[in-house]
């Protein structure tokens, strides 16, 4: 099982450990209801670096993600990207985020689970393709972590003594103390903060050290699995994968068929044409019992379709889930019933789930 960079300092601050894509992860340290609330109200810290990180250099780097992904990557320099790696029948393969940092100088952060699968994938593409790529597994040279919350951002920047002037969606990269990192601002969490990886393990442990002294509460797997559920975001394995298509999943936002061409376009084409048959929406309980991966959603008693992802929110004090239905079945206010180990009503809802307005972000830990 692979270990983390930052393995033993977790251990110290007493984490919980668990298997994950084959790596051996926290999945808690104290409680992941109070971790999630710490990144609500305050800032929490996540040792992401299970993540894969490739590196794209030369003069093709964004020409062959342009065929390679569905969305445009033809972004200014500074700018990251969210996109997906298709198969040719238009089925995600994964879903990425790009950090262009120049025209030659790509980051591309893939899922845990994927790394392998689009690596090869990738690799084979390269063999066919006459194009100016370096293609490189950063993945074990680096560290990744994302520090998230209201408080996220001038905690970062008190830790590291400097002012970052980084927009939404944008990347720059910094030597620091001697180390090179490079910042993001794009995270995976409903809140504001940062994502850094840095080539420099030590700086990497002292920097997380002294961001838990600061104030940042160190958070495991499971919280970022509710925090991502609150905000509405596809988990890969669980809401989308090989056989699901981005247009039923509502990522068609990543989708640019205008491009010339890219892998799964003409798949696209005709899934559009021909109508979707299922959509990926919130389910929002009416207590605090949750939908689980696998249960059966019903309408009338009859079964309509299945639950992908499930928790109990603690920012709504409700379950939450996600899962695919009919398309007639998935406007919002649609009631339905949830059956796997208990049977309950649950209702369609918007994507996030919390409401700014009405629960300002904060519940009391």
């Amino acid at each position: 099982m692979l270990r983390l960079p930052l393995d033993g300092l977790h251990r110290e601050l007493g984490a919980k450990f668990f298997e994950f894509a084959g790596w051996e992860m926290p999945m808690k340290y104290t409680s992941s209801l109070r971790e999630s609330l710490a990144v609500r109200n305050s800032v929490g810290i996540f040792d992401v670096s299970h993540m894969g990180r490739f590196i794209l250099r030369g003069g093709d780097a964004v020409d062959f993600l342009q065929r390679a992904t569905s969305n445009d990557m033809n972004v200014s320099n500074g700018r990251s990207r969210y996109t997906l790696t298709l198969n040719h029948a238009g089925g995600i393969r994964d879903d990425n985020v790009a950090f262009k940092l120049a025209d030659d100088f790509i980051i591309f952060v893939v899922n845990a689970a994927n790394r392998e699968k689009i690596w090869n994938w990738f690799q084979k593409l390269l063999s066919q393709w006459e194009m100016d790529v370096q293609l490189s597994d950063e993945t074990f040279k680096t560290a990744m972590m994302a520090i998230q919350g209201p408080k996220a951002r001038d905690l970062v920047h008190g830790v590291l003594g400097m002012t970052l002037n980084l927009r939404k969606f944008s990347v720059q990269e910094h030597v620091h103390e001697g180390a090179r990192f490079v910042i993001s601002r794009t995270g995976y969490t409903g809140e504001d903060g940062y994502e850094i990886v840095t080539w420099d393990l030590h700086w990497a442990e002292s920097l997380f050290r002294r961001l838990v002294e600061a104030g940042a509460s160190p958070c495991g797997l499971v919280a970022r699995d509710i925090l991502r559920l609150e905000a509405g975001l596809v988990l890969y394995g669980n809401d989308i994968d090989e056989n699901t298509n981005p247009f039923e999943a509502r990522l068609d936002f990543a989708i640019k068929l205008e491009k010339e061409d890219f892998i799964g376009r003409d798949a696209l084409v005709r899934i559009r044409e021909e109508g979707i048959k299922r959509l990926r929406v919130g389910l929002l309980s009416e207590t605090r019992n949750s939908p689980r991966r696998g249960d059966r959603i019903l309408r009338d008693g009859k079964e309509v379709g299945s639950v992908t992802s499930g928790t109990f929110s603690p920012i709504l004090g409700r379950g939450i889930g996600m899962g695919y239905v009919r398309p007639d079945l998935a406007k919002v206010g649609e009631e339905l019933t949830i059956e796997g180990m208990k049977k309950f009503k649950v209702m369609v809802s918007k994507m996030p789930f919390y409401d700014e307005s009405k629960y300002g972000w904060r519940r009391s830990t």
